[in-house]
């Protein structure tokens, strides 16, 4: 048998081989790159919508020790602290009867918006969910400075349920129960 010296086209063949080698390498890096842009984009607006939460949280914590223990009686549709993004919407949210719940999804208290898009990016409720005696006052054990039965300080447990939103239907939820402590 006689070797086969023929090796024309070769290079043409191996160059193909090679070409499709770098096509594939460069489809697969093109499609991470974009999936890892929308876990980057997806995770900005989870973070986004948590912190409009939080923040909510805050806010309505300020305000409703606002007003428990200080001079302010908020009116309805009235602003917070002279901030137009904040709105207080129920404004005798600190006095309802205790267990009358309400959701932040429907009967909100307490709402924030983005004075850019005008929008509104957390609706926070307030629940008062006790009224007792501060753990450890004489209040507690009915005697004390103030005299036997007299009452002493309280603490009034609310429930803060806060929807921060975002883009598109994005959306975080903080529930937490607060306690407010006379100062």
């Amino acid at each position: 048998m006689k070797p086969i010296n023929n090796e024309k086209g070769a290079v043409l063949v191996v160059a193909l081989i090679i070409m499709g080698v770098l096509v594939v390498i460069g489809t697969t890096i093109t499609m991470t790159s974009s999936i890892e842009l929308n876990i980057a984009r997806n995770e900005k607006i989870a973070k986004t919508v948590f912190y409009r939460a939080e923040n909510g949280r805050v806010i309505a914590a300020m305000a409703a020790e606002t007003a428990a223990w200080g001079d302010t009686v908020f009116a309805d549709d009235d602003n917070f602290e002279g901030n137009d993004d904040i709105i207080i919407r129920d404004g005798d949210f600190i006095m309802e009867a205790i267990g009358d719940a309400d959701t932040a999804s429907g009967s909100h208290d307490v709402e924030m918006t983005d004075s850019v898009t005008d929008s509104v990016i957390a609706n926070i409720d307030v629940d008062k969910l006790s009224v007792e005696p501060l753990p450890g006052s004489s209040a507690e054990f009915a005697s004390g400075y103030e005299g036997a039965g007299k009452m002493g300080a309280v603490q009034v447990i609310c429930q803060i349920d806060s929807i921060g939103s975002g883009f598109g239907s994005a959306s975080s939820r903080v529930l937490v129960e607060y306690r407010l402590v006379p100062q």
